[in-house]
């Protein structure tokens, strides 16, 4: 990370307003839409690091799980139809300790069990799924690209990992998406990928990346992806939803190694 992307990243924790408390609005715009997500909540351990500025996005959370103001809104998505999941921080991805100690801390919220994760930066490895199931998930969905959009290995369609637990890939991520100059050639190769596959199309939008002041466009492109997809007579569904349908049938069953 450069110094002065670090520096920004200090600074806007000091600010007034946060760029990560947009889940009203996100709530009402889906709520408007017949929509209903999957909200992964990261539960960050990494400590800061003042001489490292390359940890100072990793280390300093905006927001602490145990906050009353936090619990509050996960307990109001939960209640409301919006699935919540675990971000798993940074290291879990290689830490069985991590993924039961973050996941017990969600379920103590919720007051049921998670059954969907997440890994911060996509992170994984050749036993992150082994970790992950033995930890209780029953699906993940970190197998995707953060520098591109696309299927990863044009893996479009849900599988079982051979431990057990239900993948869907990912295919856009915002940030990806916003980068590109032709974004309707980039969205009608995906479709057509996975009308192929007869797949599920996951689109990763970052609550702070809602925000008009720091990501203008965002929350527009959002709603108008939303508005597209209906259109082509997508129906749009939490992970977890997918994860309960998916569950019934026959899966491919793959192993996916670095």
């Amino acid at each position: 990370m450069r110094f002065g992307a670090a520096l920004k990243e200090i600074l806007s924790v000091k600010e007034s307003r946060s760029v990560y408390w947009n889940f009203e609005d996100i709530m009402e715009t889906e709520d408007k839409h017949g929509v209903r997500s999957t909200f992964f909540f990261l539960n960050e351990s990494i400590r800061f690091q003042l001489l490292r500025p390359s940890n100072w996005k990793l280390s300093l959370g905006r927001y602490d799980v145990s906050d009353p103001k936090i619990t509050d809104v996960i307990q109001q998505l939960d209640k409301n139809g919006w699935e919540v999941g675990l971000h798993g921080s940074y290291l879990s991805y290689n830490n069985y300790d991590l993924l039961v100690r973050e996941k017990r801390i969600l379920e103590d919220i919720v007051g049921h069990e998670v059954v969907g994760i997440r890994q911060h930066y996509l992170n994984w490895n050749d036993h992150t799924w082994e970790y992950q199931y033995a930890a209780g998930f029953k699906y993940d969905s970190s197998l995707g690209y953060n520098d591109r959009v696309g299927y990863y290995d044009d893996i479009a369609k849900p599988f079982k990992h051979r431990v057990g637990l239900i993948e869907f890939p990912l295919a856009i991520m915002d940030i990806c998406y916003m980068k590109i100059k032709d974004r309707s050639e980039a969205l009608t190769r995906v479709i057509k990928q996975t009308k192929k596959a007869q797949g599920v199309l996951v689109l990763n939008w970052h609550g702070d990346n809602w925000d008009d002041h720091d990501y203008p466009e965002y929350k527009k492109t959002y709603i108008g992806l939303i508005n597209f997809l209906q259109d082509q007579g997508a129906v749009f569904k939490t992970l977890g939803d997918f994860y309960h349908d998916y569950n019934e049938i026959d899966m491919p069953i793959m192993t996916i190694r670095k």
